[in-house]
């Protein structure tokens, strides 16, 4: 029990962090330097979070001994680069908050507690291994950021974009608790492991409700990711939350989203089962991925407020990230028709959340009278007169469009060679549709940089918030940019193994043992 309770120490203190917050914060002065420590707090433990995941990577051995911990948790090298990854995206939206919240009058320590919820919400979706643990970290995490979309409480665009994403967030979620009673009458269990099992001896008669519960699941994950035709509440939420919960929104919402997703993609819908259903996951996956970034590009085009370019952005990653989930390779211990994910969606999800955050940090520093400062043309001199900030800006918007040598060129490079390695190139119009829109992404980007550096000053009243703790996050995010961007290898070594640790040990035992004769043949000819 002890040795499960040490590999579930990243979200244990998360989950302290966030009692603490809560417990403590009306017993502390209603001062600036008291709601200040909240944010320093919150960094302080994200950190240490990071730091047990990378301790439990190193030092291995992460298989949960007991039955309870190892149906619904995991400690998997997949869980760890995810939960570190939301850690990460956790501790620099800590540091961005407290000036901006004293600036627009929300300075709330419930703020700080919430943020640890949906940072242990997630980290709990990331670590699931079954149904119940998903969705109760799912849950955790949506009813948190509903909330802080809503924070800002004298602000009725904020509060309208909460409500929205209240409303059709309860919706999706719904749609995924139907595609998991569907999954758990056909499979007689909650857990990953048991829905395997279920699709390696697949039963006549079954495979309708298979089909409806793929679809319901993929329906509400394509929701949470932000892809269409689920994406209309995405410009409204981002352009209405707080500036820095927009970033943790566009950086850890969709970590989470897309760890939980392969989980389901490949731990539990996986198998001879699924394939006998004729129901070309792989093709629909990439489908919606192309018209995803379409849209989400073209509908970038035309934005003049720059938050809302972000969302559309957001929606066009989110996109691309899609169609590297078609990427995978064999998977050795299971042999075929089984795989596990190549590591170019983790990789290309570590580039893309620290360059929103970077961004949405810099935009944070923008302001007059307590309104946000986010047009485009409210940018203007921005370069000159607060260079750091600008720069950070600048280097974000080049890193998301692609350009080298920042991380996000490489998150790219390394999610087109994965996809067109499957199937001796199957997916190639996708990746030549992928590449067209990349160039697309770039005029509105690089838009923002010219807004920042290249038009003369206008008579806009604006004030840049310069603050210890925001230029910290501002300078973490871009020396990741710039270092891991440099020197990418380890992080894509890393993230391949995080992909391939998609199926915990145990699963792969319970698997192997069961897996049908006709399976057999084809998994000596992998060997």
């Amino acid at each position: 029990m002890l040795h499960d309770l040490a590999l579930t120490s990243p979200l244990l203190i998360l989950l302290f962090a966030a009692l603490f917050t809560l417990v403590v914060d009306p017993f502390l002065p209603s001062t600036t330097e008291a709601r200040s420590f909240w944010g320093r707090f919150g960094a302080g433990t994200s950190a240490m979070a990071i730091l047990a995941c990378a301790m439990l990577w190193k030092h291995g051995g992460n298989e949960m001994h007991t039955v309870a911990f190892g149906y619904h948790l995991s400690a998997s090298p997949m869980s760890l680069f995810f939960t570190a990854l939301v850690a990460m995206s956790a501790m620099l939206t800590h540091l961005s908050s407290p000036k901006y919240l004293v600036e627009q009058g929300s300075s709330y320590g419930e703020y700080y507690a919430l943020l640890h919820f949906a940072t242990f919400g997630m980290a709990v979706m990331v670590s699931s291994e079954s149904l119940l643990s998903l969705f109760i970290g799912l849950e955790i995490m949506s009813m948190s950021i509903y909330v802080l979309v809503a924070f800002k409480r004298t602000s009725a665009a904020s509060v309208e974009a909460g409500m929205k994403y209240f409303i059709m967030g309860s919706v999706a979620s719904a749609f995924l608790l139907y595609g998991m009673a569907f999954l758990f009458g056909m499979s007689g269990g909650t857990s990953f492991i048991e829905i395997q099992r279920a699709l390696a001896m697949p039963k006549p008669g079954q495979g309708g409700w298979l089909h409806l519960a793929v679809l319901m699941t993929m329906a509400a994950f394509l929701f949470k990711v932000a892809a269409v035709p689920f994406h209309m509440w995405t410009p409204d939420a981002y352009e209405g939350a707080p500036t820095p919960i927009t970033g943790f929104m566009s950086s850890g919402v969709k970590v989470a989203a897309f760890g939980a997703f392969l989980k389901i993609l490949y731990a539990a819908l996986a198998g001879v089962g699924m394939s006998e259903l004729h129901l070309p996951m792989a093709t629909m996956l990439a489908t919606f991925g192309v018209v995803t970034m379409t849209v989400g590009n073209l509908l970038a085009l035309t934005q003049k407020s720059v938050k809302r370019m972000l969302a559309y952005s957001a929606i066009a990653h989110a996109g691309y990230l899609l169609l590297g989930c078609v990427a995978s390779v064999p998977d050795g211990t299971l042999g075929a028709p089984y795989a596990v994910p190549t590591g170019a969606v983790p990789f290309y999800l570590v580039g893309y959340a620290v360059a929103s955050l970077a961004a949405f940090a810099a935009l944070s520093t923008v302001g007059s009278g307590g309104e946000e400062l986010t047009g485009e043309a409210q940018l203007v001199g921005m370069g000159r007169r607060y260079p750091f900030a600008g720069a950070v800006l600048g280097l974000a918007m080049i890193s998301l469009a692609g350009v080298p040598p920042t991380l996000g060129f490489f998150g790219k490079l390394q999610l087109l060679r994965d996809v067109l390695a499957v199937e001796n190139g199957k997916y190639l119009p996708h990746v030549i549709i992928l590449v067209l829109n990349s160039l697309v992404s770039a005029y509105y980007y690089l838009r923002v940089t010219v807004f920042v550096y290249m038009r003369p000053e206008g008579r806009t009243e604006r004030e840049y918030v310069r603050e210890p703790s925001l230029t910290w996050a501002m300078g973490i995010a871009m020396a990741a940019l710039l270092i891991i961007g440099m020197l990418p290898y380890r992080a894509m070594t890393m993230a391949q193994t995080a992909g391939a640790g998609v199926r915990t040990a145990v699963a792969s035992r319970h698997v192997a043992h069961e897996l049908p004769a006709k399976a057999e043949p084809a998994a000596a000819a992998q060997k």
